[in-house]
């Protein structure tokens, strides 16, 4: 076509069938044109054809009226039917269903008359005498397609849906009841199940009374055998507001305590349960089941499985009673705290957020103790905690955080709960309100008292800061606590000092260069203060800490290489301390207790180097740096024996010693590895030692620790066969 301006534009087919389209179902006065010539091509031998007009169809029944095709609807019905009973493929079946549930609709909205074809009745008796017959067969490509047809028919309206169940229904379970093989019954199970599928009709009429107690009853009776099957058609039931009696509390009750529940059970049940949570309707139900399961491990005093703690979450899920069901079966008890961490596994992001956050904090705060349980319930709150919950979040510190009476000591607990719920929250969606937090806290920070809870207060001001250090006011403020510490080096800010800059070099290790020199400096003092400066390194160097707040669990920005940079940073500066043999013992078990803590890819050309102060920290004076030294001097002797030659005069006599210490069993272990690794070395080189060896080793073998023995007959062949 031409436009206004001249150019050309193109009209595809789609565009083209679209606009014929819309002209034909715009009012119900093209009825009289339109069907004839839709009756047309769904005899059309052309599939694409057939879904053209079925699909023009179906967007006719906004605007046509049945009485304007009335002669048309015999004929209409025998052509979708057919259609659906006998589809090439799903496209067409869908459509075709669509197309009868539209007819119907259709009918169902005009003036009934039973003495012309525009009776509901009289199509829904049509259906069941044509489609009725397939569903007493077990052929499944007869059977099911009359079922969708029947079904289509069903969801059109209220009537239809009453009409179909009241006539089928009660015959399938006259059917199940006389079937012996278990799948002709699973097959009659699911029918019924489609039959009552949920529809937005649905929701405004009830099953018939007489259809619903005949379904209660084969529930009950059959659950047992078919429990797959029956639950689908449990929350079907239950979605149609069928009031169960109370066989079905027993019958879940007895099936949550005692079935071997696989996946799809798992989730069939959690629909059944969370429908009886969503409706006051099954209030009692929903009561009753709750008191089963949780007397069932109250009144023996024994563990509840993950599957029944879900169940009893589930009975809590998206009701407005949610609050008050928690707080009578768990509250103010410990109980439901320690349940959720079993239970976040199976809880969506979504039912944490609607469920979990707002009734259950203040109760918390009133309830819970300081555990592992209140920190992984805490830290997993905030850490899926999205910009929904900044309303609450913002309600939360203002209304607790921000009160002062908060820092009483009576109170430690509920800043507990408020430390790891913030320290959680994901920078990208809370940055505003964790420097609105800073701030506030930044005033206190040298207030706290020594007492269990300034470790744990600390680690959070050390959260904040890594979160926050691309601000440079946040970085000043860092850096100015910093130099406080350093200007008076006690217990207290140097552990301060130790936790600041290892946030900073977590955020960028190249802090790292500013801060040593400091830390050497206290290492070295005569005083106290020495071993505490010794405690900062170990802490420091510790990547391990995912209990704590300084961790990527908790959102921290962790530097991709920030272990290869301290690492070096650090050696580089102790070396002159190594070269002279300068190294203080607690020195020395820091930086054994450093290696263990890198990678050994990237300690790989230093290892040789610091291989005196392996040995030396096998000493006995040295008994906490035994294991990591040991370790250490095993991946060495594995990966190059030849290395340890100059050594062996006095690594043999303390690993003879070492393999018999009686306090540690891995000490024990790692010792005989180490003596197993020694005969790749050449034999003239360890040859003195062998009598000796073999001497040890029967006593080892019989060490009253399996593991023990275990790598003791391993070492002992490996001594024994050195000639062979």
């Amino acid at each position: 076509k031409v436009t206004n301006t001249g150019t050309e534009e193109t009209v595809t087919q789609e565009q083209l069938v679209l606009a014929l389209r819309n002209i034909l179902t715009s009012t119900g006065k093209f009825a009289q044109y339109c069907i004839p010539m839709l009756i047309e091509k769904l005899e059309s031998d052309i599939p694409s054809a057939r879904l053209a007009a079925m699909d023009v169809f179906i967007h006719c029944i906004d605007e046509y009226d049945a009485r304007d095709m009335s002669s048309y609807l015999v004929q209409l019905w025998n052509l979708f039917s057919k259609q659906a009973l006998c589809a090439e493929n799903q496209e067409i079946e869908i459509c075709a269903l669509q197309s009868i549930t539209a007819l119907m609709q259709s009918i169902g909205k005009s003036i009934q008359n039973d003495e012309t074809e525009i009776s509901t009745k009289k199509f829904v008796d049509r259906a069941i005498r044509e489609c009725g017959n397939f569903l007493k067969e077990f052929d499944l490509k007869l059977a099911w397609p009359a079922v969708k047809v029947l079904q289509a028919v069903g969801r059109a309206n209220s009537t239809c849906s009453s009409l179909i169940w009241s006539n089928l229904i009660p015959s399938l379970i006259k059917q199940f009841n006389t079937l012996e093989q278990a799948n002709h019954r699973r097959t009659i199970l699911d029918m019924i199940t489609y039959f009552l599928q949920p529809t937005a009709i649905r929701t405004i009429i009830k099953l018939p009374s007489n259809v619903s107690d005949e379904l209660w009853i084969l529930l009950s009776t059959h659950f047992e055998s078919f429990p797959s099957h029956c639950l689908p058609l449990i929350s079907n039931l239950l979605q149609l507001n069928s009031i169960p009696g109370q066989v079905l509390e027993d019958n879940l009750t007895k099936f949550i305590l005692h079935a071997n529940l696989n996946d799809e059970l798992k989730i069939k049940l959690s629909t059944v349960l969370k429908i009886l949570a969503s409706s006051p309707t099954f209030d009692r139900i929903c009561t009753n089941l709750l008191s089963n399961l949780i007397n069932s491990w109250t009144g023996t005093k024994t563990t509840p499985s993950n599957e029944t703690l879900e169940c009893c979450i589930d009975l809590c899920h998206n009701s407005e009673r949610c609050r008050e069901r928690l707080e009578r079966f768990f509250f103010p008890s410990q109980q439901f705290i320690r349940l959720l961490p079993n239970l976040f596994k199976y809880l969506s992001h979504l039912y944490i957020l609607t469920n979990l956050f707002s009734p259950l904090f203040d109760l918390l705060l009133t309830s819970i103790v300081n555990d592992e349980y209140t920190k992984i319930f805490c830290s997993k709150c905030g850490s899926i905690a999205d910009e929904s919950c900044k309303t609450f979040v913002q309600n939360f510190y203002e209304t607790n955080l921000f009160d002062d009476s908060i820092w009483q000591s009576d109170k430690q607990t509920n800043l507990l709960v408020m430390i790891y719920f913030i320290g959680n929250l994901k920078r990208k969606f809370f940055q505003h309100e964790l420097e609105l937090i800073f701030n506030k806290i930044n005033e206190k920070i040298f207030n706290q008292s020594s007492n269990e809870m300034t470790d744990i207060y600390f680690y959070f001001y050390g959260n904040l800061i890594n979160k926050l250090a691309s601000k440079n006011e946040i970085l000043e403020h860092a850096r100015s606590i910093i130099k406080q510490c350093e200007t008076s080096p006690d217990e207290k800010h140097i552990h301060l000092w130790t936790i600041i800059v290892k946030a900073l070099i977590l955020y960028r290790p190249s802090f790292i260069e500013q801060y040593i020199p400091t830390l050497i400096l206290w290492m070295n003092e005569k005083t106290n203060i020495a071993n505490l400066a010794c405690q900062s390194l170990k802490s420091l160097t510790n990547f391990n800490e995912q209990t704590l707040l300084l961790s990527s669990d908790a959102d921290c920005i962790i530097h991709p290489m920030v272990k290869q940079i301290m690492f070096m940073n650090i050696l580089s500066q102790m070396k002159p301390l190594l070269i002279n043999n300068e190294l203080l013992p607690s020195q020395m078990n820091v930086l054994v207790d450093l290696l263990s803590n890198v990678p050994k890819s990237i300690i790989q050309d230093d290892i040789i180097s610091l291989l005196p102060i392996l040995i030396r920290a096998l000493a006995p004076s040295n008994e906490s740096a035994w294991p990591s030294a040991l370790n250490s001097i095993s991946d060495l002797i594995k990966s190059e024996p030849n290395s340890i030659v100059d050594h062996i005069d006095t690594l043999f006599p303390r690993l003879i010693t070492l393999a018999t210490y009686q306090k540690d069993m891995s000490i024990r272990i790692t010792s005989l590895k180490c003596l197993k690794y020694l005969t790749n070395l050449p034999t003239h080189k360890i040859e003195p030692y062998r009598r000796n060896i073999i001497h040890l080793l029967k006593v080892c073998v019989g060490d009253h620790k399996r593991l023990v023995r275990k790598e003791a007959v391993e070492t002992q062949m490996s001594w024994c066969l050195l000639n062979a």
